[in-house]
Protein backbone atom coordinates (compact mmCIF):
# COMPACT_ATOMS: atom_id res chain seq x y z
CA UNK A 1 0.00 0.00 0.00
CA UNK A 2 1.28 3.46 -0.76
CA UNK A 3 2.19 5.80 1.93
CA UNK A 4 3.26 9.24 2.46
CA UNK A 5 6.62 9.51 4.05
CA UNK A 6 6.47 12.44 6.85
CA UNK A 7 8.57 14.83 4.64
CA UNK A 8 6.17 14.56 1.95
CA UNK A 9 3.36 14.87 4.01
CA UNK A 10 4.81 17.96 5.63
CA UNK A 11 4.83 19.54 2.03
CA UNK A 12 1.06 18.39 0.71
CA UNK A 13 0.64 20.26 4.42
CA UNK A 14 2.44 22.99 3.32
CA UNK A 15 0.43 23.16 0.42
CA UNK A 16 -2.72 22.93 1.68
CA UNK A 17 -1.95 25.83 4.72
CA UNK A 18 -0.80 27.71 1.72
CA UNK A 19 -3.77 27.29 -0.37
CA UNK A 20 -5.54 28.62 2.76
CA UNK A 21 -3.46 31.24 3.25
CA UNK A 22 -4.04 32.54 -0.18
CA UNK A 23 -7.85 32.04 -0.69
CA UNK A 24 -7.53 34.20 3.39
CA UNK A 25 -5.64 37.07 1.60
CA UNK A 26 -6.42 37.30 -1.77
CA UNK A 27 -4.11 39.54 -4.08
CA UNK A 28 -1.99 41.15 -1.79
CA UNK A 29 -1.22 40.99 2.09
CA UNK A 30 -4.16 40.01 4.27
CA UNK A 31 -6.18 42.80 6.26
CA UNK A 32 -8.09 42.36 9.66
CA UNK A 33 -11.23 41.93 7.72
CA UNK A 34 -10.37 39.23 5.35
CA UNK A 35 -9.56 36.69 8.12
CA UNK A 36 -6.58 35.00 9.98
CA UNK A 37 -6.26 31.32 10.09
CA UNK A 38 -6.87 29.31 13.25
CA UNK A 39 -6.72 25.43 13.16
CA UNK A 40 -6.47 21.84 14.65
CA UNK A 41 -6.98 18.50 14.12
CA UNK A 42 -10.20 18.01 16.06
CA UNK A 43 -13.61 17.51 15.93
CA UNK A 44 -16.98 19.64 16.67
CA UNK A 45 -17.30 17.99 19.52
CA UNK A 46 -13.82 18.64 21.26
CA UNK A 47 -12.95 21.27 23.48
CA UNK A 48 -10.64 22.88 21.01
CA UNK A 49 -13.67 23.43 19.14
CA UNK A 50 -15.37 25.01 22.17
CA UNK A 51 -13.15 27.17 22.83
CA UNK A 52 -12.46 28.17 19.41
CA UNK A 53 -16.04 29.36 19.33
CA UNK A 54 -16.06 30.79 23.03
CA UNK A 55 -12.73 32.82 20.65
CA UNK A 56 -13.98 33.94 17.87
CA UNK A 57 -17.50 35.05 19.46
CA UNK A 58 -15.69 37.29 22.05
CA UNK A 59 -12.93 38.43 19.10
CA UNK A 60 -16.04 39.74 17.20
CA UNK A 61 -17.21 41.73 19.63
CA UNK A 62 -14.09 43.47 20.85
CA UNK A 63 -13.18 43.98 17.64
CA UNK A 64 -16.50 44.76 16.75
CA UNK A 65 -16.45 42.68 13.30
CA UNK A 66 -13.51 44.16 12.34
CA UNK A 67 -11.03 41.30 13.34
CA UNK A 68 -12.28 37.99 11.44
CA UNK A 69 -10.96 34.01 11.48
CA UNK A 70 -10.88 31.76 9.25
CA UNK A 71 -11.59 28.26 11.12
CA UNK A 72 -10.44 25.14 10.15
CA UNK A 73 -10.80 22.47 12.32
CA UNK A 74 -10.69 18.64 12.04
CA UNK A 75 -7.65 18.43 10.55
CA UNK A 76 -7.87 19.59 6.79
CA UNK A 77 -4.27 21.55 7.37
CA UNK A 78 -2.97 18.13 7.81
CA UNK A 79 -2.11 16.44 11.17
CA UNK A 80 -1.40 18.26 14.75
CA UNK A 81 2.39 18.08 14.63
CA UNK A 82 2.59 19.53 10.92
CA UNK A 83 0.23 22.31 11.66
CA UNK A 84 2.36 23.19 14.61
CA UNK A 85 5.37 23.63 12.05
CA UNK A 86 3.46 25.45 9.87
CA UNK A 87 3.07 27.66 12.61
CA UNK A 88 6.27 27.85 13.51
CA UNK A 89 6.93 29.33 9.84
CA UNK A 90 4.25 31.79 9.15
CA UNK A 91 2.42 29.61 7.11
CA UNK A 92 -0.74 29.69 9.84
CA UNK A 93 -1.30 31.82 12.57
CA UNK A 94 -2.34 30.03 14.75
CA UNK A 95 -3.42 26.31 16.37
CA UNK A 96 -3.86 24.81 19.58
CA UNK A 97 -2.04 21.51 19.96
CA UNK A 98 -0.23 19.11 22.32
CA UNK A 99 3.52 18.95 23.84
CA UNK A 100 6.23 18.25 20.74
CA UNK A 101 9.03 17.25 22.83
CA UNK A 102 10.97 17.01 19.36
CA UNK A 103 10.85 20.83 19.33
CA UNK A 104 12.31 20.88 23.08
CA UNK A 105 12.70 18.07 25.12
CA UNK A 106 11.74 20.71 28.02
CA UNK A 107 8.10 20.62 26.52
CA UNK A 108 7.93 16.98 27.63
CA UNK A 109 6.81 18.22 31.23
CA UNK A 110 3.47 18.59 29.50
CA UNK A 111 3.18 15.11 29.89
CA UNK A 112 4.78 14.10 33.05
CA UNK A 113 3.27 11.23 34.80
CA UNK A 114 1.14 12.13 38.32
CA UNK A 115 1.85 15.80 39.22
CA UNK A 116 -1.63 16.59 39.76
CA UNK A 117 -4.24 13.68 40.47
CA UNK A 118 -7.14 16.66 40.85
CA UNK A 119 -8.73 19.43 38.94
CA UNK A 120 -7.71 22.28 41.46
CA UNK A 121 -4.05 21.22 41.45
CA UNK A 122 -3.73 20.88 37.55
CA UNK A 123 -5.34 24.46 37.48
CA UNK A 124 -2.82 25.51 39.84
CA UNK A 125 -0.03 23.93 38.42
CA UNK A 126 -0.83 24.47 34.71
CA UNK A 127 -3.56 27.20 34.21
CA UNK A 128 -3.68 31.22 33.60
CA UNK A 129 -0.88 32.78 35.73
CA UNK A 130 0.64 29.62 36.74
CA UNK A 131 4.54 29.05 37.05
CA UNK A 132 4.21 26.45 34.27
CA UNK A 133 1.91 28.73 31.80
CA UNK A 134 5.20 31.25 32.03
CA UNK A 135 7.74 27.77 31.57
CA UNK A 136 6.19 27.25 28.45
CA UNK A 137 6.08 30.55 27.41
CA UNK A 138 9.25 31.13 27.21
CA UNK A 139 10.32 27.60 25.08
CA UNK A 140 7.56 28.65 22.61
CA UNK A 141 7.93 32.04 22.42
CA UNK A 142 11.87 30.80 21.53
CA UNK A 143 10.82 28.41 18.66
CA UNK A 144 9.40 31.36 17.26
CA UNK A 145 5.85 31.39 18.77
CA UNK A 146 3.27 33.35 20.93
CA UNK A 147 1.79 31.09 23.73
CA UNK A 148 -1.91 32.51 23.85
CA UNK A 149 -3.17 30.43 26.66
CA UNK A 150 -2.71 26.60 27.86
CA UNK A 151 -5.89 24.56 27.26
CA UNK A 152 -7.19 21.93 29.40
CA UNK A 153 -8.63 18.52 27.99
CA UNK A 154 -8.44 15.97 30.68
CA UNK A 155 -6.47 13.06 33.05
CA UNK A 156 -5.80 10.50 30.69
CA UNK A 157 -5.51 6.54 30.24
CA UNK A 158 -5.17 3.91 27.81
CA UNK A 159 -8.04 2.59 24.85
CA UNK A 160 -7.44 -1.31 24.15
CA UNK A 161 -9.07 -2.94 21.09
CA UNK A 162 -11.83 -5.46 20.66
CA UNK A 163 -11.07 -8.47 21.38
CA UNK A 164 -7.91 -8.30 23.75
CA UNK A 165 -7.84 -8.96 27.52
CA UNK A 166 -7.20 -5.59 29.44
CA UNK A 167 -3.96 -5.01 30.58
CA UNK A 168 -4.38 -3.90 34.69
CA UNK A 169 -1.49 -5.73 36.03
CA UNK A 170 2.20 -4.26 35.65
CA UNK A 171 4.09 -5.48 33.84
CA UNK A 172 3.19 -8.70 33.99
CA UNK A 173 0.04 -7.93 31.81
CA UNK A 174 1.56 -5.39 28.99
CA UNK A 175 3.83 -7.99 27.82
CA UNK A 176 3.94 -7.57 24.17
CA UNK A 177 0.59 -5.98 24.01
CA UNK A 178 1.73 -3.26 21.70
CA UNK A 179 0.53 0.39 23.09
CA UNK A 180 0.63 3.40 20.05
CA UNK A 181 2.43 6.12 21.82
CA UNK A 182 3.46 9.84 20.35
CA UNK A 183 7.12 9.64 19.00
CA UNK A 184 8.66 11.68 22.23
CA UNK A 185 11.53 9.76 24.28
CA UNK A 186 9.63 10.03 27.62
CA UNK A 187 6.17 8.35 26.22
CA UNK A 188 8.47 5.75 24.76
CA UNK A 189 10.58 5.70 27.88
CA UNK A 190 7.30 5.17 29.71
CA UNK A 191 5.60 2.50 28.45
CA UNK A 192 8.57 0.11 28.25
CA UNK A 193 9.08 0.83 31.77
CA UNK A 194 5.52 -0.68 32.31
CA UNK A 195 6.41 -3.80 29.75
CA UNK A 196 4.38 -2.37 26.74
CA UNK A 197 5.74 -3.00 23.30
CA UNK A 198 5.82 0.57 22.52
CA UNK A 199 5.24 1.17 18.88
CA UNK A 200 5.52 5.22 18.10
CA UNK A 201 3.41 6.47 15.48
CA UNK A 202 1.46 9.21 14.04
CA UNK A 203 -2.18 10.37 15.39
CA UNK A 204 -3.49 10.57 11.74
CA UNK A 205 -2.72 6.46 11.64
CA UNK A 206 -3.70 4.75 14.92
CA UNK A 207 -7.49 3.82 13.82
CA UNK A 208 -6.46 2.03 11.02
CA UNK A 209 -3.69 0.20 13.04
CA UNK A 210 -6.33 -0.35 15.64
CA UNK A 211 -8.35 -2.05 12.90
CA UNK A 212 -5.93 -3.91 11.53
CA UNK A 213 -4.14 -5.32 15.11
CA UNK A 214 -0.88 -3.00 13.99
CA UNK A 215 -1.47 -1.72 17.77
CA UNK A 216 -3.34 -3.04 20.81
CA UNK A 217 -3.89 0.03 22.30
CA UNK A 218 -3.34 3.65 22.34
CA UNK A 219 -1.80 5.96 25.20
CA UNK A 220 -2.41 9.40 26.24
CA UNK A 221 -5.98 8.91 25.88
CA UNK A 222 -8.30 11.75 27.45
CA UNK A 223 -11.78 10.41 27.72
CA UNK A 224 -13.03 13.53 24.96
CA UNK A 225 -10.75 11.29 22.35
CA UNK A 226 -11.94 7.56 23.08
CA UNK A 227 -15.33 7.78 21.02
CA UNK A 228 -13.01 8.96 17.68
CA UNK A 229 -11.84 4.76 18.31
CA UNK A 230 -15.25 3.85 19.40
CA UNK A 231 -16.24 1.14 16.70
CA UNK A 232 -12.88 -1.01 17.23
CA UNK A 233 -12.40 -0.52 21.14
CA UNK A 234 -13.21 -3.12 24.07
CA UNK A 235 -11.97 -0.78 26.73
CA UNK A 236 -10.69 2.35 28.39
CA UNK A 237 -8.85 1.96 31.28
CA UNK A 238 -8.73 5.65 32.87
CA UNK A 239 -4.89 5.39 35.18
CA UNK A 240 -5.35 9.08 35.28
CA UNK A 241 -1.08 9.23 34.41
CA UNK A 242 -0.92 12.48 33.17
CA UNK A 243 -3.11 15.57 33.08
CA UNK A 244 -2.87 17.06 29.16
CA UNK A 245 -2.49 20.67 28.91
CA UNK A 246 -2.78 21.61 25.36
CA UNK A 247 -1.34 25.04 23.95
CA UNK A 248 -2.95 27.52 22.13
CA UNK A 249 0.07 29.29 19.89
CA UNK A 250 0.31 31.89 17.54
CA UNK A 251 3.24 32.39 14.81
CA UNK A 252 4.98 35.39 17.01
CA UNK A 253 6.05 37.23 13.13
CA UNK A 254 2.35 37.20 12.76
CA UNK A 255 0.98 38.29 15.56
CA UNK A 256 4.08 41.70 15.97
CA UNK A 257 2.46 42.59 12.37
CA UNK A 258 -1.07 43.52 13.71
CA UNK A 259 -1.83 46.73 15.24
CA UNK A 260 -1.70 47.40 18.84
CA UNK A 261 -5.38 47.29 19.21
CA UNK A 262 -5.49 44.10 17.20
CA UNK A 263 -2.95 42.34 19.47
CA UNK A 264 -5.24 43.35 22.29
CA UNK A 265 -8.35 42.58 21.12
CA UNK A 266 -6.53 38.95 20.39
CA UNK A 267 -5.22 38.56 23.82
CA UNK A 268 -8.56 39.32 25.75
CA UNK A 269 -10.44 36.89 23.53
CA UNK A 270 -8.11 33.91 23.61
CA UNK A 271 -7.89 34.50 27.72
CA UNK A 272 -11.42 35.04 27.97
CA UNK A 273 -11.70 31.47 26.32
CA UNK A 274 -9.16 29.76 28.03
CA UNK A 275 -10.41 30.89 31.18
CA UNK A 276 -13.62 29.37 29.98
CA UNK A 277 -12.37 26.10 29.25
CA UNK A 278 -10.89 25.79 32.76
CA UNK A 279 -13.80 26.79 34.40
CA UNK A 280 -16.09 24.22 31.96
CA UNK A 281 -13.72 21.30 31.38
CA UNK A 282 -14.37 19.18 34.43
CA UNK A 283 -18.06 19.19 33.78
CA UNK A 284 -17.37 18.19 30.56
CA UNK A 285 -15.48 15.14 31.94
CA UNK A 286 -18.06 13.24 33.33
CA UNK A 287 -20.14 13.69 30.01
CA UNK A 288 -17.56 11.60 28.65
CA UNK A 289 -17.76 8.80 30.71
CA UNK A 290 -21.41 8.26 30.42
CA UNK A 291 -20.71 8.40 26.41
CA UNK A 292 -18.34 5.82 26.50
CA UNK A 293 -20.15 3.20 28.58
CA UNK A 294 -23.29 3.89 26.04
CA UNK A 295 -21.07 3.17 23.28
CA UNK A 296 -20.46 -0.41 24.79
CA UNK A 297 -17.02 0.65 26.03
CA UNK A 298 -15.80 -0.74 28.94
CA UNK A 299 -14.72 1.57 31.62
CA UNK A 300 -12.08 0.16 33.90
CA UNK A 301 -10.41 1.72 36.97
CA UNK A 302 -7.27 0.50 38.71
CA UNK A 303 -7.78 -0.99 42.22
CA UNK A 304 -5.43 1.10 44.52
CA UNK A 305 -2.21 -1.70 44.75
CA UNK A 306 -2.52 -2.15 41.00
CA UNK A 307 -2.77 2.31 40.54
CA UNK A 308 0.20 2.35 43.41
CA UNK A 309 2.50 -0.13 41.27
CA UNK A 310 1.68 1.71 37.92
CA UNK A 311 2.31 5.11 39.51
CA UNK A 312 6.09 4.13 40.93
CA UNK A 313 6.55 3.00 37.64
CA UNK A 314 6.20 6.13 35.94
CA UNK A 315 7.83 8.78 38.33
CA UNK A 316 10.66 6.17 39.04
CA UNK A 317 11.28 6.60 35.13
CA UNK A 318 10.31 10.26 34.31
CA UNK A 319 10.61 12.58 37.19
CA UNK A 320 14.70 11.81 37.24
CA UNK A 321 14.98 12.52 33.08
CA UNK A 322 12.93 15.84 33.87
CA UNK A 323 14.99 17.29 36.69
CA UNK A 324 17.74 17.17 34.61
CA UNK A 325 15.92 18.65 31.90
CA UNK A 326 14.36 21.40 33.80
CA UNK A 327 16.27 21.77 37.19
CA UNK A 328 16.00 20.87 40.37
CA UNK A 329 14.07 24.32 41.90
CA UNK A 330 11.56 24.01 38.99
CA UNK A 331 10.87 20.29 39.88
CA UNK A 332 10.73 20.44 43.56
CA UNK A 333 8.02 23.06 43.27
CA UNK A 334 6.08 20.37 41.30
CA UNK A 335 7.56 17.74 43.56
CA UNK A 336 5.77 20.05 46.36
CA UNK A 337 2.48 20.19 44.24
CA UNK A 338 2.19 16.75 43.48
CA UNK A 339 3.29 15.89 47.35
CA UNK A 340 5.98 13.78 45.57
Amino acid sequence: MFTLSKKLKTVVASCSAAIAMTCTMGVGQATAAEGHILAHIMPTDHIFHKVSEQFMTRLDSESAGKMKIEYHPGGDLGDWSTITEQVMRGAVPMTMTWANSELDPRLDVANLGYVADNWKTARKLYGPGSKMEKLFGDIYSDLGMVLLGTVPTDFTGFVVRKGLEVPVNVPSDTKGFKMRVPNFPMAIDRYQALGFSVVPMAFSEVHTALQTGGIDGRAYSPPSEVLMFRDVLEAYVYTRESFETTFWLANKKWFNSLSADEQAWVKTSATAATNWAWDNAEKDSAGWFEKIREAGIQVVELSPEQMDTYKQHVVSTEWPIMEKLLGKNTMDDLKAAANQ
